[in-house]
């Protein structure tokens, strides 16, 4: 039967309702069969034709696959793959591929990719005869469709075992691929490649994203089984080429999708969007991991301090939702966050390589990172507090968000080990402002840190241990970070001892929007010379005129403030609402509901009691 006799509407009903149709089995093979040959695709009037053949082909082979149809009914449908199978349907898809039509070409690889997939699962083994195709046009393809095509085949087939957790199959894929794909990342994102081929960037715009996603998901088989071929190692050891792709002549979109894949290489989130679950890395594979994103975070740290961040584009995206920000436009919150975790990733792996730690200054590459921010006017105004920044590019990302406050605690860390009198806050990395501005944006609500502490979308439960640390041992810091951002106390820095910050207050107070408004009391800084006033304990830090506050060292100096309302007071309010996490955490731990273990978590929230008491 020809497919000119075929109602492929009627097919299609009958397919999404688990039922058969009244032809044959072997007449509607047959009918597919014969609009897919090569001289019936090369006419164009039977593009339509082609495309429902092979979305209907498609749509039985995953039907079969998923096992959703009847029992009567699935036996009709694997007798007509079986028919096309018989019918070389496998030579024919093939064929297809280097079809001018582009949307022949791709429904021609996703049909593919699903049949590769079911006979793997049916078999056991892979087509050969796509394997072979595949590793034949890498080898030799210029940019176009069936190049594109094949990258897009290659990645389904790979998220799909990945899902079957097929890894026995997918060893002997990424070897049989592994030559092919070295020399294709050399031909397609090398400079030279990349410069010599500008006058036909518009075909390569669309391989380079197809051989990202490609890239991607070659790095999650190779974090989720271990499997580690030359390929799965460039992305690393070449990530050079990703960087370049900032300055050369491809479109937008591109340079995104390269900033994306470098952004989940160095955050160890390949395959993030594919819903395989959590990124296991295999235990004999983690320390060569870690060693090749040294090799990244060093060649991103040093394209860096040469200029690069000048070459990475920023667009304005226009307001959604009905809202209207800055005249109806912002700037692409994607990029400034993928640019952002990019620079503060690669700055926590190189602090903590060995032998690295003293060569690496946080506060240039920081500075770096404020000036792009500032240049695309994500910033707040000048008068606003530089620690902002956080919340201000990562508001609308919960998980980006997350993982940037956790590598800056190590950051703060580390510069304070070097340069414990040198300010952070000018830089945008103190902790304790971050972590005080969350709570802040989630009105103080412990629900909401009971919600992240139990989901696993983002590392708030890594955040949450190393933050409870410092504020263990940093808690004149956060103090202070509390009444900067009241409006209390200088906002020079928190990281400053009372010995080295015997400057004029009203350098540092806030400036005045006008002469009639009253400026808001500021904490004096004050000298702690006197070891009788520093000894002397209170009951409450805002319950007196005259009340004294912990130095570095932990011991108290007296101050003269205004006095003020303990409930209004914002390190009151933060350290509440801990209390309050603790107390629910407790609850649903003692009734068996909490989903792990939450003792050293307990435990360093129990340390607070006594922070309370000073200020309540």
């Amino acid at each position: 039967m020809s497919a000119s006799g075929l109602d492929f509407q009627t097919l299609f009903s009958l397919l999404n309702a688990g039922a058969s149709p009244s032809v044959s089995s072997e007449d509607l093979a047959s009918g597919i069969s014969s609009c897919l040959s090569p001289q019936t695709a090369g006419f164009v009037t039977d593009t339509e034709v082609i495309c429902l053949c092979l979305t209907l082909a498609e749509r039985i082979t995953a039907r079969l696959s998923s096992q959703s149809l009847p029992q009567d009914v699935s036996v009709y449908y694997e007798a007509v793959m079986g028919s096309l199978g018989e019918m070389n349907l496998m030579e024919k898809l093939i064929s297809l591929l280097d079809c001018q039509d582009q949307l022949v070409s791709h429904l021609s690889a996703k049909c593919m990719s699903t049949y590769v997939i079911s006979d793997v699962c049916m078999t056991g083994s892979i087509s050969s005869l796509w394997r072979h195709k595949c590793a034949d046009v890498f080898h030799r393809s210029d940019p176009g469709n069936e190049l594109d095509s094949c990258l897009w085949s290659v990645t389904a087939v790979i998220k799909g075992l990945l899902r079957g957790k097929k890894n026995d199959v997918l060893m002997k894929l990424v070897a049989a691929l592994d030559a092919s794909l070295s020399g294709l990342y050399t031909r397609v994102l090398s400079a030279d490649s990349m410069k010599s081929q500008e006058a036909e960037m518009t075909r390569l715009n669309g391989t380079m994203c197809a051989f990202f996603d490609l890239l991607e998901v070659l790095s999650a088989v190779r974090m989720r089984c271990g499997v580690c071929s030359s390929v799965q190692r460039t992305v690393f050891v070449q990530s050079l080429a990703l960087m370049d792709v900032m300055r050369c002549d491809a479109e937008y979109f591109v340079k995104k999708r390269a900033l994306l894949l470098l952004k989940r290489t160095l955050l160890r989130r390949a395959g993030e969007d594919w819903a395989l679950g959590d990124v296991q890395c295999a235990s004999h594979e983690n320390d060569r991991l870690n060693e090749d994103l040294r090799v990244v975070a060093d060649v991103v740290l040093r394209e860096v301090k040469a200029g690069w961040l000048q070459d990475v584009p920023v667009k304005d995206q226009p307001s959604s939702f009905g809202g209207n920000c800055d005249g109806g436009t912002r700037k692409d919150g994607v990029m400034l966050r993928a640019l952002s975790l990019i620079l503060l990733k690669s700055l926590e792996i190189n602090i903590q390589s060995p032998g690295e730690r003293e060569n690496v200054d946080v506060q240039l590459y920081l500075s770096e990172l404020m000036s792009f921010l500032q240049r695309h006017g994500s910033l707040m105004s000048t008068d606003t507090h530089s620690c902002t920044w956080v919340t201000s590019v990562f508001a609308e990302q919960d998980d980006d968000m997350i993982e940037s406050s956790k590598a800056l605690i190590l950051l703060y860390l580390h510069h304070k080990s070097l340069r414990s009198s040198v300010p952070v806050c000018p830089w945008g990395f103190n902790p304790h402002c971050h972590f005080i501005s969350f709570i802040r944006s989630i009105s103080f609500d412990h629900t909401v840190l009971l919600d992240f502490l139990i989901s696993t979308e983002t590392c708030f439960l890594e955040y949450c241990v190393r933050y409870l640390k410092l504020l263990r041992d940093d808690w004149t810091g956060f103090y202070t970070s509390c009444h900067v951002e009241d409006g209390n106390a200088p906002s020079s820095d928190t990281s400053e001892t009372p010995e080295t910050a015997q400057t004029d207050v009203t350098a540092f107070s806030r400036p005045s929007t006008g002469s009639d408004v009253t400026a808001r009391p500021v904490l004096q800084l004050v000298d702690y010379g006197s070891s009788d006033e520093s000894e002397e304990e209170v009951g409450g830090l805002y319950h007196h005129t005259n009340r004294n506050v912990r130095n570095s060292q932990g011991h108290f100096g007296r101050t003269e403030v205004e006095g003020t309302d303990v409930s209004e007071c914002l390190c009151y309010k933060v350290l509440v609402c801990l209390e309050e996490l603790k107390r629910a955490i407790t609850r649903l731990h003692n009734r068996g509901l909490f989903p792990y273990n939450p003792a050293s978590l307990l435990k360093l929230l129990n340390n607070l009691e006594e922070k309370k008491s000073l200020v309540g």
